[in-house]
């Protein structure tokens, strides 16, 4: 008898849930919002986020709670152990019956994709940076609330806003970035865009600015030196958080035996300046590291997790499948 799993990636921008057979395959998909405990507006609104998507999945492979084998929930804002405490108990009243249930940052979610045991090191880039590592004896470590620099696609949008605001100002240099935001944004100046999002009332929301993160991606290819120096300290910065965590679990990236994959929507995108960017720092860095840009997303890595936590055993085959899966367009966009 087919056995059924629940996977979820939950992040800022987004939280998804699948539930897959023990081949991979989708039974049920499910979509909610922000399922971070610390970036949504309250802890209880990323729990209707996650458990909204669950929901949804598990409606959709027409299943109960109690019929799925295990879930592995990998969610951004899992940074201590009271917050996977926090989950659980949630999971127990809003999804009562699901079993074997796991709860870990989504730091861990691509671990598999570099290697089948989850043995690794993966920095994501999406809305936020997500970088985490395990190491063959079992010891994780992740950047969570460690991380004080503003990174992922809320950073390069937030950054691009000021340096279009001080080349307005003559405080720094003129750029590309800024004809492209006034269109993005349909301002016809720079300080009519800064009003719309800085006024007290009824000014537009900090999580609009995310969306300048692809633009800036694609300024920076086009050879923009302030769009370039974004995304160049981006990379520098989280190159090092790289090494902070590999040395959390007893590791050093110096020595090329711990693989190291670049995942994440900033990362893939068809816009590459921010791969070519981190994989120049590792080199520059660590020449030994081993690292190489995923095919498939966290959400497949954390399908990964939940098939291994289940007892399924991860050849080939099953692995490109599952990285191979195609989601509906608005699934996994954000």
């Amino acid at each position: 008898m087919s056995t059924a799993h629940l996977a979820v990636d939950g992040g800022n921008s987004k939280t998804v849930a699948v539930v897959v057979d023990q081949d991979g395959l989708v039974l049920g998909r499910g979509r909610g919002g922000c399922g971070d405990i610390y970036g949504a507006a309250s802890p209880q609104a990323a729990v209707e986020a996650v458990t909204a998507a669950v929901t949804q999945a598990l409606t959709g492979a027409g299943l109960e709670p109690p019929e799925v084998h295990n879930a592995v929930l990998r969610l951004a804002g899992a940074d201590w152990p009271e917050d996977a405490r926090y989950w659980t108990d949630q999971l127990a009243v809003l999804v009562p019956g699901l079993r074997g249930v796991e709860v870990g940052n989504d730091a861990l979610a691509s671990l598999r994709l570099v290697d089948r045991a989850g043995v690794g090191l993966c920095v994501t880039v999406g809305t936020g940076p997500a970088i985490g590592a395990r190491s063959a004896d079992g010891r994780e470590a992740w950047t969570g609330l460690w991380v004080f620099d503003d990174l992922g696609g809320g950073g390069l949008g937030r950054a691009s806003f000021e340096a279009v605001m001080r080349a307005w100002m003559g405080t720094g240099p003129r750029t590309l970035l800024t004809p492209a935001l006034l269109t993005m944004y349909d301002a016809p100046d720079e300080p009519t865009l800064h009003h719309a999002f800085t006024r007290r009332f009824d000014a537009r929301p900090d999580t609009d600015r995310w969306r300048a993160a692809r633009l800036v991606l694609q300024i920076a290819e086009q050879g923009d030196p302030v769009a370039r120096a974004i995304v160049e300290r981006q990379a520098a910065a989280l190159v090092g958080y790289a090494g902070w965590v590999a040395r959390e679990v007893g590791a050093d990236l110096a020595d090329g035996t711990l693989p190291v994959l670049l995942n994440g929507s900033v990362v893939t995108s068809e816009h590459p300046a921010m791969r070519q960017a981190l994989l120049a720092v590792f080199a520059e860095r660590y020449p030994a590291a081993v690292v190489s840009v995923s095919r498939g997303t966290p959400l497949a890595g954390a399908v990964l997790d939940a098939l291994a936590a289940g007892g399924v055993v991860l050849d080939d085959q099953l692995v490109e499948r599952v990285v191979g899966t195609a989601h509906p367009a608005d699934f996994l966009i954000t």
